[in-house]
């Protein structure tokens, strides 16, 4: 028997917050102004050219702004920056005009984009490609830079409708 749309849709976000999912607060700069959003629903497509895969929902305030400066920056967030996350999913009360305020963030120098410090890596692209799936946007991102931050290692994940941190792996192989 076939569930109702609506109580299929809850089930499917519930089925979605059993996988745990890295933390990323996507920024962009430019003619249509500054803005940031925290997502989870990000992706590698492929290594050849690099390629990111956005999911966006049509509603988000970034839509119109990401859409006109077409360039961005894929923060992925350090376990040390959930307050990042929060601020930028609007879990907290700082208005989205005072955001870019409660940490330290540097334009890259070629992109001009917005970038967290301390984030474990910054991806610098800009939108190749994009159409609407449903209650989201589907945004293909050609990266252009990329920084790694060698000096952290854990990174922030949302699991169950909440914060969690990883840990650094370690791998034993045991030869018999």
């Amino acid at each position: 028997m076939d569930q109702p749309s609506s109580a299929m849709a809850l089930q499917y976000r519930e089925a979605m917050s059993k996988v745990a999912a890295a933390v990323f607060v996507v920024t962009t700069e430019g003619s249509a102004g500054r803005y940031g959003i925290t997502l989870t629903a990000v992706t590698s497509v492929t290594d050849t050219p690099p390629t990111l895969l956005l999911c966006i929902n049509r509603n988000a305030r970034i839509q119109p702004i990401l859409r006109a400066n077409r360039q961005l920056c894929v923060n992925v967030l350090a376990t040390t920056q959930q307050d990042v996350a929060e601020h930028f999913a609007g879990m907290t009360s700082i208005p989205a005009t005072e955001r870019f305020l409660q940490n330290e963030w540097q334009n890259h120098q070629h992109t001009t984009q917005p970038q967290l410090v301390g984030a474990l890596a910054h991806l610098h692209g800009h939108i190749i490609d994009s159409h609407d799936m449903g209650s989201h946007s589907v945004f293909y991102i050609a990266i252009e830079h990329i920084h790694l931050n060698s000096q952290e290692n854990q990174g922030l994940v949302y699991f169950q409708r909440q914060f969690a941190q990883t840990t650094a792996l370690t791998y034993q192989t045991s030869y018999g």
